[in-house]
C-alpha cells in the first residue's frame, strides 16, 4: 500500500474534478487531502477520513464513512428504502423500485445518490442511477439503481486499515 499527500496542482485538480461531478460539495474547510492506493483501490482522504474513491479514469464515488461523518443531505440526491430493502442494499444488491419509499430530491439518469435506511436516513449504500427521479416515481418493478459502493464491501474493508 502507497500513500502520500496532494500537491497543489494535484489538489487543485482534484477540487476541479469534483465541483464538476459534485456542485453543491463545499471543500473550503479540509486542510489535508492525502491518496492511498493499493492493487486497484485508490481513495482519497480527506482530513484523516476516507472521503472519495475513484473508480476508473474520471468517476469519483463518495465514501460511507465521509458521509456518516459529514452528511450528504445538502450536496448528494438519496433515495429512502423499506425496511425490507435495508439488508439486501447493505450487502451490495442493486436497488429495485418496489424497494423505494421516497424520492425526496429529483436527478437526472447516471446520477449518483445516496441510499439511505427509513428510520435515520443513514448511509447504507452509494448507487449509479439508471434512469431519472420521475420515470422511477412512475415505475412498479424493475431495477432503478446499480451498487458503486456498500457498507462492508472492500471499499470499506481497505478503509479500516488506513
Amino acid at each position: 500500500m502507497r500513500r502520500w499527500m496532494l500537491s497543489k496542482k494535484d489538489r487543485k485538480k482534484l477540487s476541479r474534478r469534483l465541483s464538476e461531478l459534485y456542485p453543491k460539495l463545499n471543500l473550503s474547510n479540509v486542510d489535508h487531502i492525502e491518496v492511498t492506493v493499493d492493487d486497484d483501490i485508490e481513495i482519497y482522504i480527506f482530513d484523516g477520513v476516507p472521503a472519495f474513491i475513484k473508480l476508473g479514469e474520471e468517476l469519483f464515488v463518495p465514501h460511507l464513512k465521509y458521509l456518516l461523518r459529514y452528511g450528504y443531505k445538502e450536496w448528494l440526491p438519496y433515495i429512502v428504502v423499506d425496511k425490507g430493502a435495508v439488508k439486501p442494499i447493505s450487502r451490495g444488491a442493486d436497488l429495485m423500485r418496489p424497494g423505494i419509499v421516497e424520492i425526496p430530491v429529483d436527478f437526472d439518469k447516471g446520477s449518483i445518490v445516496v441510499i439511505v435506511e427509513p428510520t435515520r436516513r443513514l448511509p447504507l449504500a452509494i448507487h449509479h442511477t439508471l434512469y431519472n427521479s420521475s420515470e422511477i416515481k412512475t415505475m412498479e418493478k424493475g431495477r432503478v439503481t446499480k451498487k458503486l459502493h456498500n457498507l462492508g464491501d472492500r471499499f470499506w474493508k481497505f478503509s479500516e486499515i488506513l
